[in-house]
């Protein structure tokens, strides 16, 4: 109903990467239904601006929402829950690459650790780093002309 509050479900929302998916959060809120069509099972809700920034659309199908249950003070003193979650940098923010720290070979496959300019710090494929110009610069950091030549064990510059 319009006026209620309810979590909504974070399995379809586009969440921070390098993050283990399964430490976050299944539901995000409360959040405030503006207006409810049970006959459709759509409900329109009052998102914050950091999820609007993220261009999350503010209507939701009812399998997607969770009813909210205000905490029972009496059995639970001052534990009311109000789950404030950190989504990052909206989509249309560009992430640089800062320098590559170190490589690693796995079965003939290359991966380089990326330290972006957001402070994450992530492994990735030799085919996704071939054209930086950091990898140049790790190579040369090496004394290497080609990846192929890189060491096989994990080296740092």
């Amino acid at each position: 109903m319009a006026g209620d509050q309810v979590y909504v479900s974070t399995a379809n929302l586009s969440l921070p990467k390098g993050q283990a998916t399964k430490l976050l959060p299944k539901y995000v809120g409360p959040f405030k239904v503006l207006e409810a069509q049970p006959s459709m099972s759509s409900y329109k809700v009052e998102l914050p601006n950091q999820l609007r920034t993220r261009r999350l659309h503010d209507r939701f199908h009812c399998s997607k929402l969770h009813p909210y249950h205000a905490n029972d003070d009496a059995l639970f003193p001052h534990r009311e829950a109000h789950m404030h979650y950190d989504f990052g940098s909206p989509d249309d923010q560009e992430t640089l690459v800062k320098d590559i720290l170190a490589h690693k070979w796995e079965n003939n496959r290359l991966s380089f650790q990326i330290h972006w300019n957001d402070g994450d710090i992530t492994w990735e494929t030799y085919k996704t780093c071939k054209d930086l110009q950091a990898l140049d610069e790790y190579l040369q950091l090496l004394g290497v002309k080609e990846p192929s030549e890189l060491p096989r064990r994990s080296v740092s510059p």
